[in-house]
């Protein structure tokens, strides 16, 4: 993460955060008034906006189901902004072109995120995990491997699944 949060808004996060959910990244966006702030948070499931206003926190979740979620990037003169489009929904995440870079980097998490929930993804992965599985096989018959390599392979290809 490159964004170390307050304790105040940490808390927060956590309350909105599901069980086993981990966060991926954290971006603070730029806020119209001086006192106000705001958090854009991915997690492996889903997009979380946090604010702080001068009297409190608010929170707008973002669920990422690939089917409904877009995202794209604009570079400005003065911000760079993500445009997510949920359910037909405009949402848009400003950040100052001065960190360009952590947007971009931001924006490129947030597609592999949409990669990895997307099923026929998941569906290539575990194709292309049996293949290695099969190969494996055929070179621990072939004993080209001894059986302790095979099996700390198989584990690390099984996790993967």
């Amino acid at each position: 993460m490159n964004i170390k949060l307050p304790k105040v808004v940490q808390a927060h996060l956590d309350d909105v955060l599901e069980e086993g959910e981990k966060v991926v990244d954290i971006v603070k966006e730029p806020w119209s008034y001086a006192k106000w702030h705001r958090w854009t948070v991915l997690t492996d499931r889903r997009i979380v906006v946090l604010v702080r206003w001068p009297l409190g926190i608010s929170h707008d979740v973002w669920p990422m189901y690939l089917g409904a979620l877009s995202v794209d990037m604009n570079e400005g003169v003065i911000f760079d902004t993500i445009f997510v489009d949920y359910f037909a929904q405009k949402f848009r995440l400003q950040f100052f072109t001065k960190n360009r870079k952590k947007t971009v980097h931001f924006f490129r998490e947030i597609n592999r995120q949409l990669i990895l929930h997307n099923p026929a993804s998941r569906r290539r992965a575990a194709s292309e995990v049996v293949e290695e599985l099969e190969s494996l096989a055929q070179v621990f018959h072939e004993k080209i491997i001894t059986k302790e390599e095979y099996d700390l392979k198989k584990k690390d290809l099984m996790d993967k699944l």
